[in-house]
């Protein structure tokens, strides 16, 4: 328990001084790779979600996932390429190829499909190298270069209003 609380104050100490840097300028050119980091403790529709993307982009996107959960059972099969607190070190450093190449891919969205406030999460989206950022406006606001005010279960809704502003921000 003791752990767990500076472990989460020290990343968002972490997160908060690489939010001072601000972030990066958001360019003209077209979408065309998308990253979907999604907090799978709380949203559990990933497929759906996938296809709701996947029938807004007619197919000239291409789409990764990462999810994070809070610890992966034994015998469970799982389909997306995930990390848990355990993969997250104290001051932010990343213990999981996976979640290393996720960060360090250029997307051109980043959509983070979370709307509580995680560390754990956060940290992945600050540390991304995606060009055009995401979010809902119910967590930090200095992530995100575009917000969103919908509830995660209203995925349909989301994508919808996502892909609309796409479109007249010309990224599509």
């Amino acid at each position: 328990m003791f752990y767990k609380t500076i472990k989460d104050f020290l990343l968002k100490k972490h997160i908060k001084k690489t939010l001072t840097q601000g972030l990066p300028e958001v360019n003209s050119e077209p979408i065309k790779t998308i990253g979907l980091l999604i907090d799978g403790t709380h949203f559990l529709d990933k497929d759906k979600l996938i296809n709701e993307f996947k029938k807004h982009s007619n197919g000239q996107f291409k789409v990764n996932l990462l999810v994070y959960r809070k610890k992966a059972k034994k015998d469970e099969i799982i389909e997306y390429p995930y990390y848990t607190k355990k993969d997250v070190g104290v001051y932010g450093t990343i213990s999981k190829g996976e979640v290393e190449n996720f960060i360090a891919f250029p997307f051109d969205l980043l959509v983070n499909f979370y709307d509580t406030s995680n560390a754990n999460l956060e940290l992945i989206s600050v540390e991304s190298k995606a060009k055009f950022k995401v979010g809902f406006a119910t967590v930090n606001k200095d992530i995100n270069h575009f917000i969103v005010n919908l509830y995660m279960e209203k995925y349909v809704e989301f994508t919808q209003v996502l892909f609309e502003y796409l479109k007249i921000l010309k990224k599509i």
